[in-house]
């Protein structure tokens, strides 16, 4: 990773958000949880997300909303065994991995619909592009057996870092629970390109693949207003 153009972002970010904490905006607060499904390149991720949301949501319809978030998400272990001609177990590999993921988006609502709403709306479809930056972990437990020479047998456990700069995408349709918007559930879609192979092909034993780079999800967020805008 260029950590240069990271911190060039990483200011960018904080330059906004404090435009945006100036002008007095709604602030959110959020949680949401995602399940993205095993696929035939990969396994099951899941992601527990929280963050906070800053925008007009006090208008009749709110139209873009800048979003700071974090976030733990989990990749489905798995376990590879090599036999020997009699059917002995020699070498067990099991692996897992997780990535804690800071990300920062920026939600437009109503995309090409500005014309043809009237009125405060109940639901709202958005979409919103992210911007994240993840610590991929990946844990590996080796295990090889020798059944003749049982001294010679041992086991392994081991960790790799890696960091990865990437972009992700959500959409979905968001309903409004209270009269000023700040309140309300979102059903989302999300496109992330996560990849943990970038830690899991660092292990000296791996020769499996783990992770997909287009990984398609599903979730479920609530959001809470925590301040309002000052008149």
């Amino acid at each position: 990773m260029k950590f240069n153009k990271l911190r060039i972002a990483v200011y960018f970010i904080l330059i906004v958000l404090s435009f945006y904490n100036a002008n007095a905006q709604e602030m959110r607060v959020f949680g949401n949880y995602f399940h993205y499904p095993k696929s035939k390149m990969s396994g099951i991720m899941r992601e527990i997300q929280a963050g906070i949301d800053y925008g007009d949501f006090d208008d009749e319809d709110p139209l873009v909303a800048l979003q700071l978030s974090a976030s733990y998400i989990t990749s489905e272990g798995k376990t590879q065994q090599h036999y020997d001609f009699d059917n002995y177990v020699l070498q067990t590999m099991s692996t897992k991995g997780f990535a804690v993921n800071t990300a920062f988006g920026c939600k437009i609502y109503n995309l090409f619909l500005g014309d043809l709403s009237d009125g405060r709306s109940v639901v709202n479809y958005f979409i919103m592009p992210k911007l994240n930056v993840a610590r991929i972990v990946a844990t590996e437990d080796f295990t090889s057996t020798d059944y003749h020479y049982p001294s010679n047998s041992f086991q392994q456990s081991r960790s790799r870092p890696a960091w990865q700069c990437y972009f992700g995408v959500e959409m979905g349709y968001e309903f409004f629970l209270s009269e000023n918007n700040t309140n309300s559930i979102a059903l989302t879609g999300s496109f992330s390109r996560l990849n943990f192979n970038k830690a899991f092909k660092k292990m000296p034993q791996d020769n499996m693949h783990y992770s997909n780079v287009n990984n398609f999800g599903f979730g479920v967020s609530f959001n809470f207003g925590v301040k309002k805008r000052k008149e």
